[in-house]
């Protein structure tokens, strides 16, 4: 017997309204190393351990598998495994399921626990299992499992919902004490309502630049003063092996039996679904007989089919609360959205068409389709290429992989490299020199391998490194110091910053010219066309929109915000340019608002605050906890 055969001896006492909310954590797991090598110490099948949790390669499996089939239905299919993990996806869900096992292992330490009953009422109340408010019954519970991609067991699903609310409970245990002040209500009210409407003028220090220029002894002031501006940072020059990914994908030619055998294996991915619209008019049973109410629906058919208005019908006889009022129309649904018998029916139908009455658990239904749409499925020549990149690229990344691997076993010194690469009939390249984070010249952009590189030892060997073209095994072969060069081999970017600090300050004084004529005049939008000044004009606009001549400016927004209607402020500088403004309008925030809104915004400022603290919770409970990672076990789990 399940946990739902055993529901139904005790729907009186549950409630309908709660629904399920799941906590997902997204900090990555502080302290904790990931090394490609593995971890002796965990099992083969076994991802990670949590404390005396442990993330399996089944568990790891069935939620990447989730999130791949998320991902494909959005994107029609053009999306594979390998570009999924190219995204960094595999290491977001290990971090998330690590989270998750860290909440539970700090649930366990706190005595927190979980009864069969809050489970059962859980999974009754939530919105997947339920129409017009009740619970669709043990039957439609499985289906609705089973056609998850992959399928749920209910064992399985009990027992994430458990997990759910353990993890809620001890985000409640653990922020329950958070409250904010009614200042703190009041002030966020006025911050998220208040408005006003504002005049701006501009001085841009790019409008002054042909007004200044940077003699030699500006430049050379500068210089002296802010020579350290002007360090070149310390350059490393390395020598690589790359096992290029682009090549290999340029070499692979699937065969037409692959390419037929994916489409049709895959063939869902490039189906779009069949979709009615219908209205319905639902006669429930209840108490009633039977037989009545099938001759009431059946009246009903055949006063529809005579003619009168079917959403007049619905409105005045379905027993459907939630949509006898819209003339019972129950919008566009897709199969396995409705109950079978009503499925059936629906997708036989022709726009139009009014059904015999149907009979469901919910009672009898007379059904009117309006819009039908046919399932579609992409022809194979239409899809040919796209298969044909997806092979590619998934059998490029796994011969990338599997030779890196094979690499990486080999080598341990400089020397190596050569033997590996040697061996195989590649050629080990060597870069020019590049600062951290700079381009390196054979890989391009290859973000990890020059951090890896920076901290590198003479003579280590690291890889295989990520890079944007494939695995790379790299060594430092030479190391340029920082150093400040010379004046004249800075002389331009020295003039340049003279030039625009020259241009700031000359808008600066321009600026602060306008402000204190505008401030004195009697209108502001007059003086500033007779000075022949640009003048942007808003609307009312609240904090964080953008504003005339400015755009976003956490500056200008501030002095806006701070004065008086009719006053100028003050030269506000944001990034290169000087502004002056004008407040025309301000619209303080409502008391009859904050009334009406109190309680809102006192929520949702705990529940950020909540967040933010249990946020830094769990980091310090990570990193007290024994947490291993083999990424080894993680290769595995994408291996054939």
């Amino acid at each position: 017997m399940t946990m739902l055969d055993r529901m139904r001896r005790h729907k009186a006492w549950l409630k309908w309204s709660l629904g399920l909310v799941v906590v997902a954590f997204v900090a990555l797991v502080p302290g904790v190393g990931m090394s490609p090598m593995g971890d002796d110490g965990l099992p083969p099948d076994v991802l990670a351990r949590v404390g005396s949790y442990e993330v399996t390669l089944q568990q790891f499996r069935q939620v990447y598998l989730r999130q791949l089939q998320a991902y494909r239905l959005q994107t029609g299919g053009e999306i594979s495994e390998e570009v999924l993990r190219s995204l960094g996806v595999d290491r977001q869900i290990l971090q998330q399921l690590i989270d998750e096992y860290a909440a539970l292992a700090e649930a366990d330490r706190l005595g927190l626990r979980v009864s069969d009953a809050e489970v059962r009422e859980r999974i009754l109340t939530l919105p997947a299992f339920q129409v017009d408010g009740r619970f669709i019954g043990e039957q439609q519970y499985r289906m609705v499992l089973q056609r998850q991609s992959p399928p749920i067991s209910i064992a399985q699903f009990e027992e994430d919902v458990r997990k759910s609310i353990l993890i809620e409970r001890l985000q409640s245990a653990v922020t329950g004490w958070v409250s904010v002040s009614e200042a703190e209500v009041v002030d966020e009210h006025r911050r998220r309502t208040e408005r006003v409407r504002v005049d701006v003028v501009a001085f841009r220090a790019e409008d002054y630049r042909d007004e200044v220029e940077a003699t030699d002894a500006d430049i050379e002031l500068l210089y002296d003063e802010d020579s350290l501006a002007y360090q070149v940072p310390e350059k490393r020059r390395l020598r690589f092996l790359l096992v290029d990914e682009a090549a290999i994908f340029d070499a692979i030619t699937p065969g037409e039996d692959e390419l037929r055998a994916y489409y049709d294996t895959n063939l869902s991915q490039y189906r779009t679904p069949g979709q009615v619209r219908a209205s319905h008019i639902l006669l429930r049973i209840g108490e009633k007989n039977e037989a009545e109410v099938a001759a009431r629906a059946a009246s009903l058919a055949a006063r529809a089919r005579g003619g009168e208005d079917f959403a007049s019908l619905a409105r005045e006889f379905s027993e459907d609360e939630g949509t006898a009022a819209s003339g019972g129309d129950l919008g566009t649904f897709g199969r396995g959205r409705m109950v079978p018998e009503f499925e059936a029916a629906a997708f036989t139908m022709a726009p139009g068409e009014i059904s015999d009455p149907v009979q469901s658990a919910f009672g009898y239904h007379v059904i009117l389709v309006t819009e039908a749409e046919e399932e579609v499925t992409e022809p194979f020549e239409d899809v040919r290429e796209s298969i044909a990149n997806i092979l590619k690229q998934e059998r490029a990344t796994s011969r990338g992989r599997a030779l890196a691997q094979a690499i990486a076993a080999e080598v341990s010194t400089p020397d190596d490299l050569d033997r590996a690469a040697a061996a195989r009939g590649y050629e080990v390249q060597e870069s020019g020199f590049a600062a951290p984070g700079e381009p390196i010249l054979g890989l391009g952009l290859a973000r990890e391998v020059s951090d890896r590189a920076f901290r590198m030892e003479p003579g280590e060997v690291a890889g295989p490194i990520p890079s944007p073209s494939g695995p790379a095994f790299v060594t430092v072969v030479a190391t340029q110091d920082p150093y400040v060069p010379p004046l004249d081999e800075v002389r331009d970017d020295v003039r340049e910053n003279v030039i625009r600090k020259k241009a700031l300050t000359l808008a600066q004084e321009r600026a602060a010219e306008a402000a204190r004529a505008l401030g004195e005049a009697d209108d502001f939008q007059a003086a500033a066309e007779e000075a022949e000044y640009a003048v942007g004009s808003s609307d009312m606009v609240g904090r964080g929109a953008p504003l005339p001549e400015v755009g976003v400016s956490a500056a200008v927004e501030a002095v806006a915000f701070a004065m008086e209607p009719g006053a100028v402020s003050e030269p506000v500088e944001t990034g290169g340019t000087v502004a002056v403004v004008h407040l025309v309008e301000r619209e303080d925030a409502s008391a009859e608002d904050l009334e009406a809104q109190r309680d809102r915004l006192r929520d949702q400022l705990v529940a950020t605050r909540q967040g933010q603290f249990f946020t830094a919770y769990m980091t310090r409970v990570k990193e007290r906890l024994a947490i291993d990672i083999d990424l080894a076990a993680l290769e595995r789990a994408f291996s054939a």
